[in-house]
């Protein structure tokens, strides 16, 4: 009998277990393979069949492009695209910031499949137009936007500059309306205050007697920072106690200018935000000492049309006690996108591999069914907005940028939250002021709006009977072109009937109903 050393065993039975566990993990790999080689197996055969049997001669190259769509739709993503070389190009424009078009973030609504506006740029073309956030297209230069993609429809809306482009929308309010407007470079300052002095430069003192100031930040590009920095650096010199930074309408921008603006008011050692994702190791940034610009109060104003790097912002004053938050509930956009080039040279992907998250660990980013996203005001800070008094607050804020009298000299009014209410129509704005002024005056936070809970309820509900409306006002209006096809004598074909009321119930069922408790 040959006996072995009792370490001799040890490595043996190691070199076993390893063996094993490398047996295992190649029979899984190869599980996958074959997994992954039956599914394209299938892809193939299906299209063979189609091409060979098919009654009508299908257009392969069509077949393709709605396979890889198909493909991605699955993913219930729609910030991750597909983009084939002939889209390559117009990427390349919209991200090198040499692209002229409207102005306006868009994304698609997954529940009407058409192009929705999260908000028009500040002094945009689409801004100056009238075009509202949350307003749906419905049309582009005559063409029914209804499963267009979002390179698409980003395509339709860029062009050459001084060219035009009409669309039809349909506000929150349930208007449609149809809209031309000129396209333009998209050039814009994005840092404004409150009034302009004579020589029109922004005066970002709201109100000298309390000594707050109010930044208006409409998106988050390469000069934001440093026209940032400037205003606070003014204030500090007129003595600011307190400041009210305007997010409102934000669509985001860029994550570098974020965490450089969200610095300027944090002391160091502070989470900003963190990166992570299923495959992308955890990014974590923080504050620095030599960052902080302002040192006095500051009220936050975000609503739901507040996304990306706004919402960054905004979650990172909020979860470290920097900032007291008015408004409403965020938009909910933190994912992060990466381009890639295919490996075949044909096209690239746009792909999410990552989302944002605020310092008290929530995920920013809205998924299907979620019920938590974005950032919340905290109890009692809650203050909304209706369409319609957005739409008048945001029709006085277009129509003047100063206070003038009739002689066109500036007029320093002596600012107060009923003064904004009465004559701006803004209610966030008169909260923000209401509560900076009260924690100058008494040292603490006074509550300027409703606890949330029900709001919040209440808000979901709205928006999803909007959308409900929304899809019932899009069947009307095709039954309304059957009725005028059959009043003309025009020949209805069998795919042309006009829609029955039982189809339209299943269509809606898409929008579900949250009930407020």
């Amino acid at each position: 009998m040959i006996t072995m050393p009792k370490n001799s065993k040890i490595v043996l039975l190691l070199a076993v277990l390893v063996a094993g566990n490398i047996l295992l993990w190649t029979s899984n790999t190869m599980a996958r393979r074959s997994d992954a080689f039956e599914q394209i197996g299938l892809l193939t055969a299906l299209r063979r069949e189609l091409v060979v049997s098919h009654v009508e001669e299908p257009d392969q190259e069509k077949m393709l492009k709605a396979a890889v769509r198909g493909m991605i739709s699955s993913l219930d993503d729609p910030y991750t695209t597909y983009l084939f070389p002939e889209d390559i190009k117009q990427f390349d424009k919209h991200v090198g910031g040499t692209f002229s078009g409207i102005g306006a973030e868009v994304m698609i609504d997954e529940t009407l499949n058409r192009v929705k506006i999260v908000s028009p740029l500040e002094e945009s073309p689409a801004w100056k137009s009238g075009v509202l956030a949350g307003d749906i297209i419905y049309e582009i230069d005559g063409e029914d936007t209804e499963g267009l993609s979002i390179t698409d429809a980003v395509d339709r809306l860029t062009g050459p500059v001084g060219t035009e482009v009409t669309i039809v929308v349909r506000h929150k309010t349930g208007e449609k309306e149809t809209i031309k407007i000129t396209r333009a470079i998209i050039n814009i300052q994005t840092v404004k205050g409150f009034t302009r002095d004579k020589e029109h430069h922004w005066d970002y003192m709201l109100d000298p007697v309390n000594k707050i100031g109010y930044i208006r930040l409409t998106q988050f590009n390469k000069n934001s920072g440093p026209d940032m920095r400037a205003a606070l650096e003014q204030l500090n010199e007129n003595g600011a106690k307190a400041v009210i930074l305007d997010l409102r309408f934000d669509p985001g921008g860029l994550l570098p200018t974020a965490i450089e603006v969200a610095d300027m008011f944090l002391p160091g050692g502070k989470k900003i935000v963190s990166v992570k994702g299923r495959v992308v190791p955890e990014d974590v940034t923080y504050s620095t000492d030599s960052g902080t610009v302002f040192k006095g109060d500051v009220v936050v104003l975000a609503n739901e049309s507040s996304a990306s790097a706004s919402e960054i912002v905004t979650g990172a004053l909020h979860d470290n006690h920097r900032a007291k938050f008015v408004g409403t509930r965020t938009f909910g956009k933190g994912s992060v996108q990466q381009v890639r080039p295919l490996a075949t040279g044909e096209g690239a992907l746009k792909i999410t591999n990552a989302y944002y998250y605020l310092p008290n660990g929530e995920k920013i980013h809205r998924v299907k069914d979620a019920k938590n996203w974005g950032v919340n005001p905290d109890p009692g800070f809650y203050v909304a907005m209706s369409p319609e008094q957005i739409k008048d607050m945001l029709k006085i804020r277009r129509d003047s940028d100063i206070l003038n009298d009739e002689n066109g000299s500036e007029i320093r009014k002596e600012i107060s939250p009923n003064w904004i209410t009465d004559n701006l129509k803004d209610l966030q704005l008169a909260a923000g002021l209401e509560a900076a002024i009260g924690k100058i005056q008494n040292g603490e936070w006074p509550k300027v709006g409703t606890e949330g809970t029900d709001d919040v309820r209440n808000a979901i509900l709205l928006e999803n009977l909007i959308r409900t409306r929304e899809l019932l006002q899009e069947r009307m209006d095709e039954v309304e072109k059957e009725i005028k096809k059959i009043e003309a004598g025009e020949k209805i074909e069998e795919d042309d009937k006009p829609v029955a009321s039982g189809a339209m119930k299943d269509k809606t069922e898409d929008a579900e109903l949250v009930p407020a408790e």
